[in-house]
């Protein structure tokens, strides 16, 4: 029977489907929020997809240009700085030995440098020695005569020996 009219149904599935159609009316506003917020959830995942379509069109822009333009400009670069390192050992070199060569030949003359000090030391001795030798040889001569020298000396020697 009904419920609120108290018929009575010819077949019990007539009530039945009576009592299914009244829950789901009593349950349809319920019913349609789900359904309302399911279609909100999928609405914002169809976006997302939108969002994620731009960013794979990009990507794939990335992969197809940039990337291998990138990639040559980072191989010529590196070949650059290849280049520059070597000129740079290159010069470099260059440079110790443009340093180097003549601080070893300065330190090759250096004891030729100290030995001729020593020479012209040794020198001025004998200069100051020979002075002395000859005040002491003019002292000795009543007569004043000029020095001579050792040439002049061996002269007189040889002509007084012919």
């Amino acid at each position: 029977c009904c419920p609120l009219c108290y018929r009575k149904f010819e077949k019990q599935s007539e009530g039945e489907q009576l009592i299914r159609d009244m829950e789901l009316q009593i349950k349809g506003p319920e019913y349609r929020n789900k359904i309302d917020r399911d279609l909100t959830l999928l609405q914002e995942k169809f976006e997302k997809c939108l969002n994620l379509k731009s960013i794979h069109s990009q990507l794939q822009d990335l992969e197809d240009k940039d990337i291998p333009t990138l990639k040559n400009s980072m191989k010529q670069l590196d070949n650059e700085i290849l280049q520059l390192k070597t000129k740079q050992n290159d010069l470099e070199q260059e440079l110790n030995d443009h340093i180097c060569l003549p601080l070893e030949q300065c330190e090759q003359i250096k004891t030729d440098i100290i030995m001729l000090n020593k020479y012209i030391n040794e020198r001025k001795d004998f200069e100051t020695k020979i002075n002395i030798c000859q005040q002491k040889l003019t002292k000795g001569q009543k007569t004043t005569r000029i020095p001579r020298s050792l040439d002049e000396v061996k002269q007189n020697k040889n002509d007084i020996q012919n």
